[in-house]
């Protein structure tokens, strides 16, 4: 069985076949060529630069809604840009700032200015009850009795101090620890 040819084993030619080869290509090297070259190499898909530009609006700019922001270094140059993510509703926005970017030709929000919050967050608490309903009432604290042994009468005193009684008792949660924390939160003025 002879053996198969590999990719890379040489080519032979007849005489013949290496002289029409050689005429084509001597006649295709001293003609004009009628368009750009031939390539052989791979072709890219050219890539477009992105940007990323700082820029101002004014007022609401709901998700999924386009506005024209103003770059900031360059105060008279504007674009449509669309904000796909950012929930900004308040009318009270007036020149503020923002970061856009562009792909292609479209121009997106990125991230409107976000301010930094501390706030204290509860990590414990604890039950307790306590009185929610009180009344008074009269109680004997102490009787005292004398006898008179010439009449034989006996006589009895007593005393008496109001005091306050629970009538009815409620249960609440109270804050027993807490930490401090930040967190980011958009702009609002």
């Amino acid at each position: 069985m002879a053996r198969k040819k590999g990719p890379f084993d040489a080519v032979q030619f007849t005489l013949e076949s290496a002289e029409r080869i050689a005429n084509v290509v001597r006649q295709s090297e001293t003609e004009a060529p009628p368009a750009s070259p031939l390539r052989f190499g791979k072709v890219l898909q050219q890539s477009v630069p992105k940007q990323v530009r700082a820029a101002t609006f004014s007022g609401p700019w709901p998700i999924g809604s386009t506005k024209v922001v103003t770059f900031s270094y360059a105060p008279i140059a504007t674009a449509n840009v669309a904000n796909l993510s950012w929930p900004i509703t308040d009318s009270g926005y007036v020149n503020e700032r923002c970061i856009v970017g562009k792909e292609g030709t479209n121009w997106w929000l990125v991230v409107p200015v976000l301010e930094r919050r501390t706030a204290v967050f509860v990590t414990q608490t604890q039950q307790q009850t306590f009185c929610s309903q009180t009344g008074s009432q009269a109680v004997v604290t102490s009787v005292a009795a004398s006898l008179n042994t010439a009449n034989c009468v006996i006589s009895v005193t007593a005393s008496t101090t109001t005091v306050s009684i629970v009538s009815a008792t409620a249960t609440a949660v109270f804050i027993a620890a807490t930490a401090t924390s930040s967190y980011l939160r958009l702009r609002v003025p």
